[in-house]
C-alpha cells in the first residue's frame, strides 16, 4: 500500500513539473511571438508614412511643375527636407531632368552608396519615387530620401524596453509560482512533547 502511494506521488510530482515546464516554455514562445508581430507592426507603420508623405508631395508638385514654378518647387522640397522622415527631397520632369533639390539633396548614386565599400552610405535610409500625374498625363516624379534608421531607433528602444519589461515580469511571475510553492509545500509536524496519556497507562505497570 505504501508502495503504491509513494509512486502515485511521484507520478502526480513529475507530471506536475511537467505542466510547469511546457506552461513556462509556452509563455516564453508567446512572448517571441509578440515582440515578432511590433516589429511587423513597425515595419507596416513606416511604410504607409512614407508612401502617404510621398503621394502628398506628387500631389502638391502636380500644379507647379505644370506652372513650371520652379521657386515654388524649390520650396516644396526644402519644406519636405525639413521633416524628420526626411533626408532630401528632389523632384524631375518626365524626362528624369532635375527641377527643383532640397538644399541638403545628394544624387541618387551618393544615396545609394554606391561608390562606399559595403554600400554603407545607404545603411539605415530609404529612397521612394512617386510618379506626378496632372491631368492624366504623367509630367514629372518625386524623389524622397527618408531617414528611416532614425525612426527606427526611436521605435526599437520603446519595444526593446517593452521587450525587458515583460521577460521581468515573466520571471518574476516564475519566482512567485516557485516560493508560494515552497510556502504552502505540506510537512508533517514531528511530535515534541510526551505523550501524557501513554505515560499514566504505563505508570500502573511499573508498579
Amino acid at each position: 500500500m505504501d508502495g503504491s502511494l509513494f509512486s502515485f506521488r511521484v507520478v502526480v510530482r513529475v507530471a506536475t513539473m511537467f505542466a510547469v515546464a511546457v506552461m513556462f516554455f509556452i509563455t516564453i514562445q508567446n512572448s517571441v511571438v509578440i515582440s515578432k508581430g511590433n516589429e511587423r507592426i513597425q515595419a507596416n507603420q513606416l511604410e504607409t508614412l512614407t508612401k502617404v508623405l510621398i503621394t502628398q508631395a506628387a500631389m502638391s508638385a502636380g500644379n507647379m511643375i505644370a506652372d513650371q514654378d520652379q521657386e515654388r518647387l524649390l520650396t516644396l522640397t526644402n519644406q519636405l527636407a525639413t521633416e524628420r522622415l526626411v533626408f532630401d527631397a528632389s523632384i524631375y520632369d518626365s524626362e528624369g531632368v532635375l527641377l527643383a533639390a532640397s538644399d541638403s539633396a545628394l544624387s541618387v548614386r551618393e544615396v545609394l552608396g554606391l561608390d562606399t565599400p559595403l554600400h554603407t552610405a545607404s545603411i539605415g535610409r530609404q529612397q521612394l519615387v512617386e510618379p506626378v500625374v496632372h491631368d492624366g498625363s504623367l509630367i514629372g516624379f518625386v524623389r524622397i530620401t527618408f531617414e528611416t534608421g532614425k525612426v527606427t531607433a526611436i521605435s526599437d528602444h520603446h519595444y526593446r524596453k517593452s521587450d525587458h519589461n515583460m521577460y521581468w515580469m515573466l520571471l518574476m511571475s516564475f519566482v512567485s509560482g516557485v516560493l508560494l510553492t515552497l510556502l504552502l509545500r505540506h510537512r508533517p509536524k514531528k511530535p515534541t512533547g510526551e505523550n501524557l496519556l501513554l505515560k499514566q497507562a504505563e505508570q500502573p505497570l511499573n508498579e
